[in-house]
C-alpha cells in the first residue's frame, strides 16, 4: 500500500492531468528539462513547494517522476491527499470531452496504462481512475478519463 504524508493517507485514486502544452513544446528536449519547466511553473508561478504531479508522461511515452508518491501532491484542490497525479505533456486547446487521440499519442496511451497498472500494484489493488475535469471546471486532461480507461486501447 502507498501512504502519503505524515498522516499516512492511503492512496485510493489516480487523477490524470495534462500540461496544456502544444505538441511541439520543448521538442527534442529531454523529459527532465520538461519536468524542470513544469516544476518552475508550479514553484515560481504558483508558490508551491514542488511540482504538483507525481508523474509526467512525454509525447514519446517516456515517464519521469515528479513528487514522490509518498508525498501529498498539489494537483487537485481539495483532493490531493490519497491521490496520485499523472500529467501528460500536450493537451493545449483541448475540451473536456475530446478523444484521447485528439491531443495525445499512442505512446502516451500505452505509458499511461502501464503506469496505472504499476501504481495499482504498489498500492495493493485497483484504484479509482479520474480526470482533473471531474473535480474542477477545467478541460484538463482534455478527454473523458473513465471512458478512455474502459477502452482496450486507443
Amino acid at each position: 500500500m502507498i501512504r502519503q504524508g505524515r498522516a499516512g493517507y492511503p492512496v485510493r485514486e489516480i487523477v490524470v492531468h495534462c500540461a496544456a502544452t502544444r505538441p511541439s513544446w520543448m521538442h527534442n528536449r529531454p523529459l527532465a528539462d520538461k519536468v524542470a519547466e513544469i516544476r518552475r511553473w508550479h514553484v515560481q508561478d504558483h508558490g508551491w513547494r514542488d511540482i504538483g504531479y507525481h508523474w509526467v508522461i512525454d509525447r514519446d511515452g517516456a515517464v519521469a517522476p515528479g513528487r514522490a508518491e509518498t508525498e501529498i501532491g498539489a494537483h487537485v484542490a481539495g483532493h490531493n491527499a490519497g491521490t496520485i497525479g499523472i500529467s501528460l505533456i500536450g493537451g493545449h486547446g483541448a475540451a473536456a470531452d475530446d478523444r484521447f487521440a485528439d491531443h495525445f499519442t499512442s505512446a502516451q496511451d500505452s505509458a499511461l496504462r502501464g503506469l496505472i497498472a504499476e501504481i495499482e500494484g504498489r498500492a495493493g489493488g485497483a484504484l479509482q481512475i479520474s480526470g482533473h475535469n471531474e473535480y474542477a471546471p477545467k478541460a484538463c486532461p482534455g478527454f473523458h478519463v473513465a471512458r478512455w480507461y474502459r477502452q482496450a486501447g486507443a
